[in-house]
């Protein structure tokens, strides 16, 4: 890539390299960080673009200082240059870099089922099969004379399988591996560096894509994750693993911080908490239909205060 033409890249990538830019020169000013967080949730793509510029920020402080002032001492302009060769790279090369991610938001906006964020949605498939998907999630359906796929994208998807006349296996595909249905109910989520597995009925086989070693079977009541390298150690089933089926998220002394990063699945915009606020403990039930209102509730029973900088994007500290 020629550092002096630029113009084949994608302006998200020079967008977010002016934002690591503008923060490499010194703290943003308070109407910059609402920019910046405006900017973030216009799009999935801005704020994979932001968290690919994170990690790169993270590995640019570990550069010398004397090399690193090679970089801050340039003109604005070319500072801005500086850091977008570099952010391609870095988001083409990593594992959840952009090229990877590029092929998910087109996937989710063509895919069979896909639902909005905050929306959960049911369907019965030809076979009799039930899949419900959580929020801001997307499958495709691939069935042929031999198989029975669910291609999971994005988010999470309950699966009530049904005996097949043609005996065809069922299986749920995620960018990290396989999930072979063995007459069974489950859940499968997808995160970006992982797939998770809860068995509630029947048991699941699960094949790592890259893996050379067999298979595992997750039996009844039990859960596990996978990455694309190695499937992790199976666990007790979590009795809330399924509770956003009916339309309930729970917590069982859970920090804030946790308990924020599941309630944000359902709302659009930015919500973090501060080192003051993240270890406050929660508990109770609560309906995921209204999650302003949870925020609301939360903040009325616990020792927090919740600072709006915009609609979309706010903190948490202590009360």
């Amino acid at each position: 890539m020629n550092s002096n033409n630029h113009s084949n890249i994608p302006d998200v990538i020079k967008e977010a390299a002016s934002w690591l830019s503008k923060m490499h020169r010194g703290p943003l000013s308070h109407d910059e960080e609402v920019a910046l967080a405006e900017w973030r949730i216009q799009s999935e793509l801005h704020e994979m673009a932001w968290k690919n510029a994170e990690q790169l920020n993270v590995k640019l402080k570990k550069i010398p200082n004397r090399i690193g002032m090679m970089v801050l001492d340039r003109p604005t302009s070319l500072e801005r240059r500086a850091f977008i060769k570099p952010l391609a790279i870095f988001m083409i090369a990593a594992p959840t870099g952009l090229l990877t991610y590029r092929m998910t938001p087109w996937q989710s906006w063509t895919a069979d089922y896909s639902t909005a964020i905050g929306e959960t949605k049911t369907y019965a498939l030809a076979d009799g099969t039930k899949i419900t998907l959580n929020t801001d999630s997307a499958v495709d359906i691939d069935y042929d004379n031999q198989h029975r796929y669910i291609k999971l994208y994005k988010g999470e998807v309950y699966v009530e399988t049904a005996k097949d006349q043609l005996h065809r296996p069922l299986a749920v595909l995620t960018k990290h591996g396989r999930l072979t249905a063995l007459g069974t109910v489950f859940t499968v989520r997808l995160e970006s560096d992982f797939s998770s597995i809860a068995v509630m009925e029947g048991a699941v086989e699960v094949v790592a894509k890259e893996s050379n070693k067999s298979s595992v079977v997750i039996p009844a009541l039990n859960q596990s994750t996978f990455s694309s390298t190695k499937i992790d150690p199976i666990l007790p089933l979590d009795p809330n693993a399924s509770a956003w089926i009916d339309g309930t998220l729970y917590a069982d002394n859970m920090r804030l911080e946790d308990f924020i990063g599941l309630l944000s699945r359902y709302r659009k915009g930015v919500l973090t908490c501060d080192e003051t606020s993240k270890n406050i403990l929660i508990s109770g039930a609560f309906q995921l239909k209204d999650p302003e209102h949870i925020l609301e509730m939360i903040q009325d029973t616990r020792p927090i205060k919740i600072i709006w900088r915009t609609r979309y994007w706010g903190s948490i500290t202590k009360n």
